[in-house]
């Protein structure tokens, strides 16, 4: 195993208070910031960041992603964790599935795969899964997502029983009596396209779904990819009356509108869609001020004959691994000085208080796992040159301020495109 001096690193790690310049090396997988003697390959990291190891909320690993070629984009944008959304084959929603899934990532994976399991049996919404059974079998977290059960008793059923385990639970709120037929955001653009169909209102019914149970029943639920404004207001209120309710949201509902899918570009189309400038705005402030926790990906790779049909008929999502970190650093530089606390808490420390995994951080002793990034880099995203094999995204070909330079993960150097 190959042992690295990383020398004049200014080191951000808010869950250790820690932010300061200076080395340190990587010996036997481990951080150490006594000095070491002996032979190790030298990584000038002046002017960059070390944070923690990026974590992913929601990430939907199928076809044409390999678990290898997924872990290597994650790695590449800064990712040593990744939670596996259920949508999986077979659906994660039995312990034989969970055991398959955890075997294909000990022979493929360079970052950790955590797995989410379904709530409901095939995340139909029907009948719940054996909540207890999955715990025992590795999972982490439960959720129908992309899916959300429209039937609130077994929803609220779903939540008392995987309370009873420790099981977070994320919710993917889209009402589908109001939204079934959507393909975009019901606006001006979907209206001047001739498209349209998904409400904010679909998303609002159900994040209010989710605080009123939370209230109730005192149990905290995590709602995952919030893209309207009024989601952020109902959970702003929800936070200053102490319920016990999170949020995430993603880089492209954080930087992009539905203007994007003017010319009906299917690569554009997202799940839940892009919205207003308004909703991107208040998604910006709920960050800013700590009403969003996190930040995910929301990547969904798909085959490119899928996305090479009409808008309305091709499938939702676009990948996000390899631009997530650099497109919410270029966003929130323009309103932060100093954005990488806040880097750090919504895009790692933050998702890993919500799925209540151990965390070592940036410290003596602690297993390697930490991103290397550089603010001051400029660089051209193009899908021909990217590492996932998927080419679903609306950022080919965008010009993106700061790139990941370094990634360790399980205490072993996964990714590098350092100068040496």
């Amino acid at each position: 195993m190959t042992d690295y001096c990383l020398s004049g690193a200014r080191i951000v790690d808010p869950a250790k208070n820690l932010d300061e310049i200076r080395d340190f090396w990587v010996v036997d997988g481990r951080i150490t910031f006594g000095r070491h003697d002996g032979e190790t390959e030298n990584l000038d990291v002046s002017g960059k960041i070390v944070m923690p190891g990026l974590i992913d909320l929601r990430s939907h690993l199928h076809a044409p992603e390999s678990l290898s070629s997924a872990s290597a984009a994650a790695a590449a944008g800064g990712y040593t964790a990744i939670l596996a959304m259920p949508d999986v084959c077979p659906p994660a929603d039995n312990p034989g599935a969970i055991r398959l899934m955890e075997e294909k990532a000990s022979k493929s994976a360079s970052i950790t795969f955590l797995q989410c399991g379904c709530l409901t049996k095939g995340s139909k919404g029907k009948e719940l899964a054996p909540l207890g059974s999955l715990k025992e079998a590795g999972v982490v977290a439960v959720s129908d997502c992309p899916n959300s059960p429209q039937n609130t008793e077994i929803f609220l059923k779903g939540l008392e029983y995987a309370s009873m385990f420790d099981l977070p639970v994320i919710e993917f709120p889209r009402d589908l009596t109001v939204s079934s037929s959507g393909v975009a955001h019901e606006g001006p653009t979907g209206l001047r396209m001739g498209i349209g169909g998904y409400p904010r209102m679909a998303e609002e019914l159900f994040v209010q779904r989710a605080i009123t149970i939370s209230r109730n029943i005192q149990v905290n639920i995590h709602v995952s990819s919030i893209s309207s404004a009024g989601s952020v207001e109902l959970i702003r209120n929800a936070k200053a009356k102490g319920i016990l309710i999170t949020a995430d949201t993603t880089p492209h509902h954080l930087t992009l509108t539905d203007e994007k899918i003017l010319g009906y570009d299917p690569n554009s189309k997202t799940m839940p869609p892009l919205r207003e400038e308004s909703d991107r705005a208040a998604i910006l402030a709920g960050i800013l001020d700590g009403t969003i926790d996190c930040i995910s990906t929301a990547h969904e790779p798909c085959h490119e004959h899928e996305k090479q049909v009409e808008f309305d008929l091709a499938p939702a999502g676009i990948i996000g691994y390899e631009t997530a970190l650099s497109i919410v650093y270029e966003e929130l530089s323009l309103h932060e000085k100093d954005p990488f606390g806040l880097i750090a808490q919504t895009m790692s420390e933050k998702p890993r208080r919500i799925l209540k995994t151990p965390y070592e951080g940036i410290t003596e002793g602690a297993k390697a796992d930490f991103v290397v990034f550089d603010p001051s880099k400029n660089w051209q995203y193009t899908v021909e040159k990217g590492v996932s094999v998927a080419r679903n995204t609306p950022f080919d070909g965008c010009t993106i301020k700061g790139s990941v330079v370094a990634t360790f993960s399980m205490g072993k150097q996964v990714y590098s495109a350092i100068e040496v």
